[in-house]
């Protein structure tokens, strides 16, 4: 037994023993509420995410029995479980080396400690169907039920004002058994995304650098529809002289009219919060703000994008980017006979509809978590006012196990816990993980950590050349604006050049006003770099230390298609 750094952190898996913050930190950059990881991440989203390996035949049930076997926490932070995705990938027929660059891009991990067990022939022998079956299928019933339940669990949510502290909690718990059962299609659409890439990538020899053109847009993407609805709303704003000047007064007055203004766009964006309202920053954990729960984050992108012209539409981005696409194809396909081709078209359009299945996935796990959050919510404002709790996002800091307690009035006893809970929790924040651990050797004692911002990295200069992860076609020149948190997005200039720790697909409505990204983690499949792709936004993930190295007002030049960043100027 380790020592736990946290109280939520999970034991490591004996079997699958490398972990990982790449991907886990484009999702839950930050340490995860102890309510969020009690009530709805350990007993929900692992397991779930553990039968979803399994449904998808890359697993047997005895070999997901362990806590981390698909992830995990540790110093309060997700990590993914590397070995494990490894394994995945070898009995679907590809190294571990090229299922670490198709997920991952994470040069300096850990190498792979073959094992025996990493080879199973029955599921060995099943993997060419089920590749057949990806590579071509243009259904997936599993992605369908599961936004069919998250759509009718969000529209039949009860009266929150007329239910009981304790129905607050029985609704917030009752929806978690669909949580689990979402992350089915999540798991299966994020493994299987993989295979059209790789298989289209080992199509194109030579030719690999024209993959992330030809992938280009997947079409009808839900991490993206928020994005043009935004755009929408931008336009009626920019329509509407009255609210255009409240706008010009600052986000401030904007938040203090929201309740009762009225008039077109404030209809309008009442309608794109029943619709989107989910979303939000670190949308995975209960314990974070959703559109929903604070609408100013969603007026301060509108805020951002009414700034544009006409001819920064996503629709004209877009637009711009797909002849780059079809040329592309056209040289790629040169010379193919007309088998080769087909396959190869038809690995290229399974790799867009996983994208598309992928992100269908994660937005119904996302609209489930937000029923309970906002319950949990309701109950933590009565708890502040009943003086139970400091404030009502402590309501986050208790575990699932105590929320009954408290919502009977609690003791002084529990109220000194979460009290000292909390400050710990903070404190968290502050620790600069590692990327990798690979838990054979042991977990590093929390006390050997550093702190964010201990770390010297060397700053860019002209001429440095940074590479990462190619995401997203195209090439910009512009200013960089670092943003290290959407609370700041306020400061960013149309035009500049976003670099970002890493961006979840509630950032992507600020591709709209940036001309590039930047990002210090992720690869070609991360969700937010598959947005990139449908927004036509050029796009650069896995530069570790991005954001340091590159400071605010330096001049770069963005090439999404290759993953390269150059310095112009600091």
């Amino acid at each position: 037994m380790t020592e736990k750094a946290w109280i939520i952190d999970t034991e490591p898996s004996k079997r699958f023993p490398v972990f990982t913050r790449l991907n886990a930190a484009d999702v839950m950059p930050e340490p995860i509420t102890p309510l969020g990881a009690s009530m709805c991440w350990k007993p929900m989203v692992l397991p779930g995410w553990a039968s979803g390996y399994v449904q998808d035949a890359c697993f047997t049930a005895d070999e997901m029995v362990e806590e981390s076997a698909v992830a995990g926490f540790l110093y309060g932070y997700l990590y993914i479980n590397q070995s494990s995705v490894r394994v995945l990938g070898i009995r679907k027929g590809m190294t571990w080396e090229l299922i670490d660059q198709m997920f991952f891009n994470s040069p300096g991990a850990p190498v792979h400690a073959a094992s025996e067990a990493d080879a199973n022939e029955a599921l060995s022998a099943a993997a060419p169907a089920r590749s057949g079956w990806v590579l071509t299928t243009t259904n997936f019933p599993e992605v369908e039920e599961d936004e069919i339940l998250a759509d009718r669990i969000r529209n039949e949510r009860p009266n929150l004002k007329g239910l009981s502290n304790r129905a607050l909690i029985a609704r917030a718990r009752s929806v978690m058994p669909y949580e689990r059962l979402a992350w089915r299609s999540e798991q299966m659409g994020s493994s299987n995304a993989a295979l059209g890439p790789a298989v289209a990538g080992m199509m194109l020899g030579e030719k690999a650098h024209l993959l992330v053109s030809i992938l280009g847009q997947a079409g009808e993407v839900e991490s993206a529809a928020p994005t043009y609805a935004l755009w929408a709303l931008s336009r009626t704003l920019r329509a509407d002289a009255k609210t255009t000047a409240l706008f010009d007064q600052g986000l401030a007055a904007v938040e203090a009219a929201h309740p009762s203004a009225y008039g077109q766009f404030w209809s309008e964006f009442g309608a794109f919060i029943s619709e989107f309202g989910f979303r939000g920053p670190s949308e995975w954990d209960l314990g974070t703000d959703s559109w929903e729960s604070k609408p100013s984050l969603a007026l301060a992108l509108v805020d951002r994008m009414r700034q544009l012209g006409d001819e920064d539409s996503p629709h004209a981005k877009q637009a711009a980017h797909a002849g780059a696409t079809d040329r592309a194809m056209a040289e790629a396909t040169a010379g193919m006979d007309a088998a080769t081709e087909g396959a190869f078209r038809g690995a290229i359009a399974s790799a867009r509809r996983f994208a598309g299945w992928r992100e269908s996935g994660k937005s119904s796990c996302t609209k489930i978590m937000n029923e309970a959050r906002i319950a949990l919510l309701e109950l933590g404002f009565r708890l502040e006012a009943d003086g139970v709790l400091d404030h009502a996002r402590q309501i986050f800091i208790a575990l699932d196990e105590e929320l009954d307690a408290l919502a009977l009035g609690g003791t002084p006893t529990l109220k000194a816990a979460i009290r000292e809970r909390e400050a710990a929790w903070k404190e968290l924040w502050n620790l600069e993980v590692p990327m990798f651990i690979d838990t054979s050797n042991g977990i590093p004692p929390i006390s050997s950590l550093p702190r964010k911002g201990d770390a010297l990295v060397e700053r860019a200069s002209v001429g440095t050349i940074l590479t990462g992860a190619a995401a997203s076609q195209g090439i910009v020149e512009g200013r960089v604006r670092v943003v290290l948190g959407t609370d700041s997005i306020s400061d960013f200039q149309p035009g500049e050049i976003l670099v970002a720790p890493q961006t979840d697909p509630s950032w992507t409505p600020l591709f709209m006003v940036a001309s590039g990204v930047i990002v210090n983690t992720g690869s070609m499949g991360s969700h937010a770099m598959i947005v990139a792709r449908e927004l036509g936004i050029p796009c650069v993930g896995g530069i570790p230390g991005a954001t340091n190295i590159l400071k605010t007002g330096d001049t770069v030049r963005v090439n999404g298609a290759t993953g390269v960043v150059e310095v112009l100027a600091v």
